[in-house]
């Protein structure tokens, strides 16, 4: 029988804003509250291999502070559950991967930042690999704000989720 996981997708000091300075507390009630087979991390670390710096000339989010996980979450993530990546997608880091394999997870929970970057490449190549897919658009956010956030939701409910058009 399949398992159950929760990624919260890079909720990081570099992106907390007006926009996002709430979706914190909420994923941490949303932990607390909820039962998963795993709660998983990621974070993402812009270094000189990331396209974003050698192909778009962006170097931010390189170290911390603007890395770490933030406060509130940090009780959760820890290093067996925390995966660094710098790439949009998890799935391009092996030993997640290894570890949804290893681990029998099937159906995927995603929430956190930023809804048209990370988490839609991530649910996209989740839904590829066969992984039932959804994206918790009430613990979901852009750091660029709402017209990002709803067309991201937009597209990935024609794609990937149509049953929540």
């Amino acid at each position: 029988m399949g398992k159950s996981a929760l990624i919260v997708v890079d909720v990081q000091n570099f992106y907390m804003n007006e926009h996002t300075k709430n979706l914190p507390e909420k994923i941490s009630k949303f932990i607390e509250d909820n039962t998963f087979d795993f709660v998983l991390f990621t974070k993402f670390i812009n270094n000189e291999q990331s396209s974003l710096s050698r192909h778009l000339n962006w170097n931010q989010c390189s170290s911390p502070p603007d890395t770490d996980i933030v406060k509130s979450l940090s009780k959760f993530a820890k290093r067996n559950n925390t995966f660094e990546k710098n790439t949009y997608s998890a799935f391009k880091l092996k030993a997640f991967s290894k570890f949804l394999q290893d681990n029998s997870v099937t159906d995927m929970y995603f929430c956190g930042l930023d809804i048209d970057a990370c988490i839609l490449a991530s649910a996209y190549e989740a839904f590829d690999l066969g992984y039932r897919t959804r994206v918790l658009s009430k613990l979901t956010l852009s750091h660029c704000g709402k017209t990002f956030e709803e067309n991201a939701l937009r597209i990935i409910n024609k794609n990937i989720q149509p049953d929540t058009m």
